[in-house]
C-alpha cells in the first residue's frame, strides 16, 4: 500500500527529476566557469591598463603641446639661429620631440579601444 501510495504522489519521480535538474544545471555552470573566469581577469587586465594610461597622460601633462610649439619653432629657423641658440643637432631634437607626440597620441588610442570595450 506504501509503495502504490508513493507512486501515485510522483515523489519518487519529482526527487529523480529535481536530481536530474542540479546535475544538468551544475555540468552547465562548470562548462562556463572557466570563461567566466577569463572575463575577470580580462577585466582587471583592462582596469590595470587604464590606471597605467592615466599615469602616462599625467606625467606627460602638458609636455605634447609644448613639444609641437618648440618643434614649430625649430622649423622656422635657418642653421645660423639654430648655431646662435647653441642648438646643434635639429634632426635630433625634433626626433626626441617627436617621441613625445608618439608617446601621447598611442596613450589616446588606447584610451579609445578601453573605452570602446
Amino acid at each position: 500500500m506504501k509503495n502504490l501510495e508513493k507512486e501515485l504522489t510522483l515523489k519518487e519521480p519529482l526527487n529523480q527529476a529535481k536530481e536530474q535538474l542540479w546535475a544538468n544545471i551544475i555540468d552547465y555552470v562548470n562548462d562556463i566557469f572557466p570563461s567566466i573566469q577569463v572575463i575577470f581577469e580580462q577585466n582587471d587586465l583592462v582596469k590595470e591598463a587604464t590606471e597605467a594610461i592615466q599615469r602616462v597622460k599625467a606625467k606627460l601633462g602638458d609636455m605634447p603641446k609644448e613639444a609641437t610649439k618648440i618643434i614649430h619653432f625649430l622649423n622656422s629657423k635657418n642653421k645660423y639661429e639654430l648655431q646662435e641658440l647653441d642648438i646643434a643637432e635639429k634632426t635630433a631634437t625634433i626626433v626626441k620631440l617627436k617621441k613625445v607626440l608618439t608617446k601621447r597620441n598611442l596613450m589616446m588610442n588606447l584610451k579609445d579601444k578601453f573605452q570602446t570595450m
